[in-house]
């Protein structure tokens, strides 16, 4: 551990004030000198820092988003969600004035958030990128490009992508997971699936030894991205004809590279149209949005069991954006729960502050949660 000249006060007790400060002032406090500089650079600091910021809430979150009519990535606080004055994000994908593109639209997408980095895929007719970048500190790390190579048949019908990014715990290591399904109607079976995993620790991307679960993805056409949660990436899956409701859950678990089934209850599909996953209080959760647009929002209290499905809200989502709804967190208090970009008032039972000219230029956006923290992507 690097030792601070002259140093007055105990390192312990250094460390104990440094993490409760914002990345911000850290990032500044780099100037002070050589010693702060490489304590704050130090991987330990910076793990110590990012687990007091997720134990005692103090991680400055911010919710990313999409501009439905220029594509630019938006981001607002979480404790208020303003989306009058939303903040442009500067990202190294952004597309810059006078690259000669008639379409001015940015095609970049957040594909996951883990730890203050974010997940971006761009994708255009001729290129695609990936990237993971830092919110807070703007450090970014370009992905080697990784061909699809699974044969696309003449007869094919479509061919889909989905993501998932997550941190490996295990061998203390950020890791994309990339699925292509294949659905060809000529073929018995008529899907086909290929799987590779990307490892920042060694910068590659591999094939994982174990097969995927033979299921069809759900694509609900706006969010392809897993839901990292318990070291784990979960996908809705569907196992007989892709327009039927999803009748499970895929796991991948990103440590041991193995995959594992979450079974639904038969009634959390009953008179549904769409379905999404996340996270609330430590619970693994799903939201459903019924025909009737009404929606259910259950909550896993015990992982993988599949009896332990509660249904904690039964909300009135009479408004255009329900089909779009998903969870991300109860706020502070816990006296509301953030679906999407809207706040629901559990107990006045009612959507607060819900401004539908602004939703609908978010619309069908899919939101992330970022974090701050000071994560390094240096080889």
């Amino acid at each position: 551990m690097p030792i601070m000249s002259n140093q007055t006060i105990p390192l312990d007790i250094v460390y104990g004030v440094l993490t409760q400060l914002p990345v911000k002032a850290l990032l500044r406090f780099k100037s002070v000198s050589k010693e702060w500089c490489s304590l704050i650079n130090h991987p330990y600091f910076i793990i110590l820092h990012l687990r007091q910021s997720m134990e005692t809430n103090r991680n400055n979150l911010n919710i990313v988003f999409k501009e439905r009519a220029s594509g630019k990535l938006l981001s607002v606080g979480f404790d208020y969600v303003n989306l009058e004055n939303p903040r442009e994000l500067n990202h190294p994908l952004k597309r810059q004035p006078g690259e000669g593109l008639d379409n001015e639209y940015d095609y970049t997408q957040v594909v996951g958030s883990c730890n203050g980095l974010l997940c971006l895929i761009k994708e255009d007719q001729i290129y695609r990128t990936i990237m993971l970048w830092n919110i807070s500190t703007g450090d970014y790390k370009v992905l080697p490009d990784q061909p699809v190579e699974v044969p696309r048949a003449w007869s094919t019908v479509q061919q889909l992508t989905f993501y998932g990014f997550g941190y490996d715990l295990i061998n203390d290591d950020y890791k994309l997971v990339r699925i292509v399904q294949e659905i060809d109607s000529s073929r018995i079976p008529p899907l086909i699936s290929e799987v590779k995993v990307y490892s920042l620790k060694t910068n590659t991307w591999r094939r994982p030894s174990e097969e995927i679960p033979n299921y069809y993805f759900h694509n609900n056409c706006w969010r392809t991205a897993g839901t990292f949660f318990y070291g784990t990436l979960h996908w809705l899956g569907i196992k007989e004809r892709t327009w039927e409701c999803p009748s499970s859950i895929i796991a991948f678990d990103v440590g041991t590279e193995k995959y594992h089934q979450i079974e639904l209850l038969d009634n959390m599909q009953r008179g549904t149209y769409n379905m999404n996953l996340g996270a609330l209080q430590g619970c693994f959760c799903m939201i459903a949005t019924c025909w009737d647009y009404k929606v259910k929002v259950w909550m896993m209290k015990d992982y993988g069991v599949k009896e332990s499905w509660t249904m904690l809200y039964s909300l009135q989502g009479d408004i255009f954006s329900a089909a779009y709804l998903y969870p991300l967190a109860y706020s502070k208090n816990y006296e509301k729960i953030l679906l999407s970009l809207l706040w629901y008032d559990i107990k006045g039972e009612e959507f607060k502050d819900v401004n539908l000219s602004q939703l609908e230029n978010i619309r069908p956006s899919p939101s992330e949660i970022c974090m701050e923290s000071l994560v390094k992507l240096d080889d």
